[in-house]
């Protein structure tokens, strides 16, 4: 059995240079177990060597591929925001993008235009609009949507956007290579729509996807004023407001003029829905094509939510009980990070994979960790959803970043608002797990928060990343434990496992989760495997 330590049950949070002990409180007390087997695939995750332009270092940008150019809209590029008194020192107005950027992947180079070009036919508060971060974004073939958004305003102020933007995003990526046009001529802006809230675009914090032709804003807040940390902070006016709501609409023709048309939001929203910062992916639930959404934060008091809700084909939310025992209690990577979602019809599953990021469980010198600082992790997550039998798991699947380390020795870690760029199905809401039957290329991970360490007992500091890694999908169970390769979990494996003990260099057979230690949790997972190795 892996080993699970729990650390005080308190938040550490970082707060001009001290540590400031506030009390948490996670939607359930208990986690459900961790399984290290039963995945009907593996993953690699590698780090791609650039040369060329050097890639721009960017996190929680709008973003869209076209013609293997990748293009960059907003985001930040410094790491996690502060936690001061003063907003100004928090999220500086010089952190957020104000230019879009383009990726040439095939020719290496990399464009750069600023939005207060002259010429550009965008107004000043648009302009601000496209510089925010934390947007709502997808794509649709050669279109970007992207809405909401957290940044500063023409009058300086912080602010939640409340417009929905759609790029041309061919039109967009020429201006910033430098043609003549006008970028006006290539973005539309749009308020809400007729019959909709006023609001109904004001979100940041949440996550936009497609359902048919419909698009589906997923949870998140509106938050108005600028951010300082309420639990030692006197107040500087803010209001925050979670949706708590699946906000459905569509757009009424196949160009980028087309114009937004409401189609419904959550009409009473849950409590359990107040969450924001989380992963939603595309799922088939028992009534066709939905939604699943993972995580997320805050509770009441300021802990992590834990059970999955599932979205329905009509956008309609439920979750189970937290204190059902068929429920998932999920603690491991709750925070928005890079993320895949597979289907198999073969198995009637869904399976949500998410890359590192935060969690109040984390793999920590081979050991599952529990701590209300909530760290960073390395490590992927696949939750297994069997629509038919409403039955779930959590597995640890071996996978995380490569082993890297700042000048100073410290680790990194990543995952954090990571772009994830799919090149598997992208026409798909998923990737077809049973259509793979070689080692194939399924996307990759670009951008995103870096962190110097884990974050359990002190805070590290925290960077923007411009690395990009391609995510490699394997089918079949494998059986990573048989390290002499002789079709079996034995004894010559066990003492093999045995002789590596404790730290150990990058891509170590008997390193079993990745995590640079040989430790029980690498022990629990031989013993599950042990005999024969099981055949895909």
């Amino acid at each position: 059995m892996t080993q699970i330590r729990k650390m005080p049950w308190v938040a550490a949070v970082a707060t001009a240079g001290m540590t400031v002990a506030t009390m948490a409180q996670n939607q359930t007390d208990m986690l459900s177990p961790m399984v290290t087997d039963g995945v009907p695939f593996q993953m690699e995750l590698e780090l791609v060597e650039w040369i060329g332009d050097p890639l721009p270092a960017i996190h929680s940008a709008a973003f869209a591929i076209y013609e293997d150019q990748l293009l960059l809209v907003g985001g930040k590029a410094s790491g996690l925001h502060n936690f001061t008194c003063n907003p100004n020192v928090n999220w500086p107005a010089a952190e957020f993008n104000r230019s879009l950027m383009v990726v040439d992947f095939e020719m290496r180079e990399t464009f750069t235009r600023s939005l207060e070009d002259g010429g550009t036919g965008v107004t000043p508060n648009q302009i601000a609009s496209l510089a925010s971060s934390n947007t709502l974004t997808r794509e649709l073939g050669e279109r970007l949507v992207s809405m909401g958004g957290y940044g500063i305003d023409e009058r300086g102020d912080y602010v939640t956007f409340s417009t929905l933007r759609v790029f041309d995003v061919p039109g967009v990526i020429g201006w910033v290579r430098g043609d003549r046009s006008s970028l006006a001529d290539h973005i539309h802006f749009h308020d809400a729509p007729k019959n909709a809230p006023a609001d109904f675009f004001t979100i940041c914090g949440g996550i936009l996807i497609s359902n048919g032709d419909e698009l589906w804003s997923c949870l998140g807040q509106s938050y108005q004023g600028g951010y300082v940390d309420e639990n030692v902070c006197p107040s500087v006016g803010t209001t925050q407001i979670y949706t708590r709501s699946i906000r459905r609409f569509k757009l009424d023709g196949p160009g980028p003029d087309a114009a937004p048309v409401y189609l419904g939001e959550t009409a009473s929203p849950p409590a359990w829905a107040r969450r924001r910062d989380l992963n939603v992916f595309p799922a088939v639930v028992p009534d066709g094509d939905g939604a699943v959404a993972l995580g997320g934060v805050f509770t009441l008091e300021d802990g992590v939510w834990t059970v999955p809700i599932v979205i329905d084909a009509d956008g309609g939310m439920s979750m189970r009980e937290p204190e059902d025992p068929r429920a998932l209690r999920q603690g491991f990577n709750v925070y928005e990070s890079a993320r895949l979602s597979l289907w198999s019809e073969s198995r009637r599953e869904n399976w949500f994979v998410s890359f590192g990021g935060l969690g109040y469980q984390v793999l920590a010198d081979g050991a599952l960790v529990e701590n209300n600082s909530v760290p960073y992790s390395n490590d992927a997550l696949a939750v297994r959803y069997a629509p038919d039998t409403g039955s779930w798991s959590q597995h640890l699947i071996g996978t995380s970043y490569p082993m890297s380390t700042d000048e100073d020795g410290n680790r990194w870690f990543n995952g954090i608002d990571t772009l994830t760029i799919r090149i598997a199905d992208e026409s798909k809401r998923q990737i077809e797990l049973d259509s793979i039957v070689e080692p194939t290329r399924v996307a990759y991970l670009y951008g995103g928060i870096v962190a110097n360490g884990q974050g359990i007992t002190t805070f590290p500091q925290t960077f923007a990343s411009n690395q990009l890694f391609e995510v490699v999908l394997i089918p079949g169970a494998g059986c990573p434990a048989d390290l002499d390769g002789d079709g079996e979990v034995d004894a010559a494996d066990l003492a093999t496992l045995l002789l590596a003990w404790g730290s150990v260099p990058p891509e170590t057979p008997a390193d079993l989760n990745a995590d640079g230690v040989v430790s029980s949790a690498d022990l629990g997972w031989m013993i599950g495997d042990w005999g024969p190795c099981a055949r895909p």
